[in-house]
């Protein structure tokens, strides 16, 4: 078995890819540019939070590479290391690599997995790299202080190599001497108060105080009252210095605005990095959700719960992105045709949604993203509320799938199955994504209690799993996220997941995309499917046997399809396995995916929307989890994954810039290559400041 440290060592052969987005950008009015860039800025300057909800060391580290980097050229660095500190040339590659891959994940967890990565060159080569260049680069730190951030750095022991609570893992989001159920009270408190736990982090303080670190430009300090032993105090002021300079900048992008909806957006943008209330960010998102068909797209705030353990406070996320109006005209179609569509899911109408708004869906060019890391497709906002009564917008990350390329085959895949792998990817990775955002995270509703009494729902329903009436349902202020916890990511993913599956068959869906002939249709959905089956088999990689966790929502919910397919009757999957050769195959019947494997999604959809519907967390859960058990078999396969396992690809991205000749706005961009990276951290951040 190999050792912690040699797991979670930065693997060698990471593969870059640069963003293209210039013919996009390069379509832009001036004033479309500079509403980019002030965006762009506003985004990359709260990028510094995503470090901090991290780790306590990679705030210090990201600011210590980029001084690093900054002040010395990799060629400048590399003569330093080699001649003062006898460094060889292949450690000072694998500190390259390191910092590349830290950038590209704002710390030292992966962004998809959760899982500390450490350099793979020796402690010795690292602290000779950064002794050898000028003392000015190393921040201030004292010698002491940079060895003990080193230790930090390559610590791989029981506790620090994946995120959670301790003693499993370890998280930024609380202080280490808050306990998980300390945080249940907490959370408990700020619910009595009707608070957001959204845009928080936890702390206790000398006196016993629990302290809510609230985000927020403005310091202010709010004891609250509770009704249970806890002490909970409101901290105002997180992240000051960086959700300051996120409100200059939004403040800086209103002259240029392209509607009054857009005005009314960002200045509640302001209102919210200002004050720390989400009622605030809320209301941008109404507007968000209001303003339909911008020729740029934007988004920013405190987004996505996946990172942290308890599931409901938020990491960081920030985009700026140009209309790909080509690829949005499909995607139209299929918000057309999206009530049709809907009507073919398995629980009826009493099921889904009353009324189905029709969102904007579009097709994006990435400017830039500041978050950990870029997904392929976003499905926003989150606030289940708004999504009820205005609706949400959908959006399908163009050139970051256009950035992903095969130069050798799959793992786990036949020679046939690559074949149509290469020919499909692209179309049904169009089919999938549109599928899984739009009519998966766009379906569903939520039956739900208001404080007067009334409901959106007939207190006779029958719950069709049990075929007694309903028992559960949501009451006013609670959401998906506060119901489940930890599992709703995973089961809301899974259920995303499952639709596009189930809804992939139709041919009429199919035509949307270009998929004319029976044989292009066939092989569009044989795609779809198998990536899918693969991507459960190979997402046992984010499983953890010690622990018996998994750290990555996507992957557990892909395994639950996996495990769905093959405990189902007349299973359509098959998994070759041989351990002693390193041989790993999976195939699926291609003939019997729209019957016996359409059945078997049906009945999993059935579990996670009706459950999701009710709230019955406790019967979501009890169906959930045993699907998503790793046994001894499925051990002895992750086994031959990690073996097989390649290095998930990072994306370098470009960088907006004021001309100081003429004022207008420049694209930067950087290679595909670990230098690109680290290009990309010294040029953004001279601009835009790494700020705590």
């Amino acid at each position: 078995m190999a050792s912690s440290l040699s797991l979670s060592a930065t693997p060698r052969t990471v593969p870059y890819f640069a963003l293209d987005v210039s013919t996009a950008f390069a379509s832009l009015s001036t004033k479309e540019k500079l509403y980019s860039h002030h965006f762009n800025a506003a985004a990359w300057y709260g990028s510094m939070v995503c470090a901090a909800q991290l780790s306590v060391e990679s705030p210090r580290a990201l600011t210590l590479f980029y001084s690093l980097f900054a002040q010395n050229s990799i060629q400048a660095l590399r003569a330093f290391s080699e001649t003062a500190g006898d460094v060889a040339v292949d450690e000072f590659d694998r500190f390259l690599e390191y910092v590349a891959l830290f950038y590209s994940n704002m710390g030292n967890y992966l962004s998809f997995g959760d899982s500390k990565f450490v350099p793979s060159c020796t402690k010795k080569s690292l602290l000779s790299i950064l002794r050898s260049a000028p003392c000015s680069a190393t921040q201030g730190l004292s010698p002491t202080e940079v060895e003990a951030l080193v230790e930090q750095l390559y610590d791989a022991s029981a506790g620090r190599t994946e995120l959670g609570f301790a003693p499993r893992g370890t998280t930024a989001y609380y202080g280490p001497d808050v306990t998980e159920a300390n945080v249940e009270a907490v959370d408990a408190v700020l619910a009595a108060n009707n608070i957001s736990p959204l845009n928080t982090r936890v702390f206790r303080a000398a006196d016993g105080t629990f302290e809510v670190h609230v985000a927020s430009a403005r310091q202010a300090v709010r004891d609250l009252p509770s009704s249970g032993s806890e002490k909970v105090r409101l901290v105002y002021g997180d992240f000051h210095r960086a959700m300051s300079m996120v409100v200059y900048h939004l403040r800086l992008a209103l002259p240029h605005v392209a509607n009054d909806t857009q005005r009314s957006m960002l200045e509640a943008y302001v209102r919210h990095f200002e004050s720390g209330h989400i009622d605030e960010h809320k209301e941008s998102q109404r507007h968000w959700v209001r303003d339909q068909g911008p020729v740029v797209e934007v988004q920013i705030g405190f987004i996505e719960s996946y990172r942290d353990p308890r599931g409901v406070r938020a990491e960081w996320e920030g985009f700026v992105a140009v209309v790909n109006k080509a690829q949005s005209l499909a995607y139209q179609h299929l918000v057309d045709g999206a009530p049709a569509f809907l009507s073919q899911l398995p629980w009826g109408k009493t099921f889904e949604t009353d009324v189905f708004t029709k969102p904007d869906f579009t097709a994006l060019e990435v400017l830039g993203f500041a978050s950990s890391g870029l997904p392929s497709g976003i499905n926003i906002p989150n606030y289940d509320d708004i999504r009820r009564e205005i609706g949400f917008k959908n959006v399908y990350l163009a050139n970051v799938v256009a950035a992903m390329s095969f130069k050798e085959k799959m793992s786990c895949v036949t020679d046939a199955d690559w074949e149509a792998f290469k020919s499909h990817f692209m179309t049904a990775m169009q089919v999938g994504v549109g599928i899984h955002e739009l009519l998966g995270h766009g379906s569903g509703k939520l039956f739900v209690k208001k404080a007067d009494g009334t409901s959106n729902f007939d207190a006779a329903t029958l719950n069709p799993l049990t075929g007694a009436p309903i028992t559960s349902w949501y009451h006013e202020g609670e959401t998906w996220s506060t119901r489940f916890l930890d599992l709703s990511n995973p089961m809301e993913e899974c259920r995303a997941e499952a639709v596009a599956l189930y809804l992939c068959v139709l041919p009429d869906i199919l035509r949307i995309f270009g998929q004319q002939s029976v044989e292009d249709q066939n092989r569009t959905v044989h795609v779809v499917w198998l990536q899918m089956v693969r991507a459960g088999l190979i997402g046992l990689e984010f499983y953890s046997p010690d622990t018996k966790q998994w750290r990555q929502a996507h992957m557990r919910a892909r395994f639950c399809i996996l495990q769905t397919l093959l405990r189902a009757p007349n299973s359509i999957v098959r998994i070759t396995h041989r351990p002693q050769e390193r041989f790993l195959e999976i195939t699926i019947d291609e003939s019997r995916v729209r019957t016996d494997g359409h059945r078997a999604i049906g009945e999993l959809l059935m579990h996670l929307n009706v459950n999701k519907a009710i709230g019955d967390a406790a019967a979501g859960r009890a169906y959930f989890e045993p699907l998503t058990a790793v046994d001894d078999e499925f051990l002895s396969i992750r086994e031959t994954v990690m073996a097989l396992r390649k290095p998930r690809r990072q994306f370098v991205q470009p960088h907006t810039r004021l001309s100081t000749a003429t004022g207008a706005v420049e694209l930067l961009t950087f290679d595909s290559s670990v230098a690109g990276a680290i290009e990309a951290m010294v040029q953004r951040h001279r601009d835009v400041p790494l700020l705590l």
